[in-house]
């Protein structure tokens, strides 16, 4: 086990430097130029030529690419010329509003989507069946935009129950008013993917219940519920934790919409910001930043795999 997570903390290393290389390409050739958008329309030739030196940017892309990497390595990303605040203060005060809705936002997904996925599953063909069915048609037709709006209008200008944006930081607030202000948010970004979980939760539910073994199960007089909980939910979780894991990853990159409908000051609304001004510091930062909690996601679903089924083995 040890040896295969050392083998996987090192397979880290290309991955994120293939990731540097594309995004720093892909920046640097965008037009655009962060000199010409700091100065302003009004600014001669002359200045923006001085910024742009002074900035680096007149370097070969090579050298400008090397020398960040450097900084990163050293623990210095940068620091954004906009903003005017070191790249560490800067992802530290906007990743916090974002780490916290995509939890939310996947606590929630994952609570609901799972009994409910089991309980299509174990009434195939029922009206219940066919009513989460079409709870989940819905959810993956409908934007997270669209979703956020119709929330907003509902329980916050009609019901009041839920503040209609904002963010307030945790600890400066009671919990309950913390939760909340992230509640209307965190349905609209996790709606869709619930409706996902939903039906790859009925799908391989049913496929466990049609298999030999459960048959035989329920020839010996097992109860249904410990037919469905024990052997048949118990035998699907591979894809459900492969699905699940892939779920975050989505809500962390998806969260820019719904932060920007909600007025969330996230690392989605940063990164949009940021692409609009050319903070080349910026979207590099938080890039591979998002890879890098990728890469590490994807190493932790692999290790629960071997955690809920002894048939998963992983090699030292």
């Amino acid at each position: 086990m040890k040896k295969y997570i050392v083998k996987r903390l090192l397979a880290l290393i290309p991955t994120l430097f293939v990731v540097s290389v594309v995004i720093f390409s892909i920046i640097h050739m965008t037009p655009g130029d962060p000199a010409a958008m700091i100065l302003g329309d009004k600014a001669d030739a002359a200045a923006v030529e001085a910024l742009r030196e002074s900035m680096g940017l007149n370097d070969p892309i090579p050298v400008q690419y090397i020398n960040w990497v450097g900084r990163v390595l050293r623990g210095n990303p940068g620091r954004s010329v906009f903003i005017d605040k070191p790249m560490t203060e800067i992802l530290k005060d906007y990743m916090g509003p974002t780490f916290a809705l995509t939890v939310y936002a996947m606590l929630l997904a994952t609570v609901l989507a799972i009994p409910l996925g089991v309980l299509a599953a174990k009434n195939r063909g029922t009206m219940a069946d066919q009513g989460i069915s079409f709870v989940s048609m819905v959810g993956i037709s409908m934007p997270s935009f669209l979703l956020g709006l119709l929330l907003i209008l509902g329980f916050a200008v009609k019901l009041q129950w839920f503040p209609v944006g904002g963010y307030k930081e945790f600890g400066s607030v009671s919990f309950l008013t913390y939760i909340r202000y992230l509640t209307l948010p965190a349905l609209a970004l996790g709606f869709m993917e619930a409706a996902l979980i939903i039906r790859l939760t009925r799908a391989s539910v049913l496929e466990v219940l049609a298999s030999d073994y459960v048959k035989m199960a329920k020839a010996k007089g097992v109860s249904e519920f410990a037919l469905v909980m024990k052997h048949a939910f118990k035998n699907a979780l591979i894809p459900i934790l492969t699905v699940l894991g892939q779920t975050f990853m989505a809500l962390l990159a998806g969260a820019a919409v719904v932060e920007s409908v909600f007025n969330i000051p996230g690392i989605g609304r940063l990164t949009v910001n940021s692409v609009a001004r050319r903070d080349y510091e910026v979207i590099q930062a938080v890039v591979l930043l998002v890879s890098l909690i990728n890469v590490v996601m994807c190493l932790a679903v692999d290790l629960l795999y071997g955690l809920v089924d002894p048939r998963v083995r992983l090699e030292d």
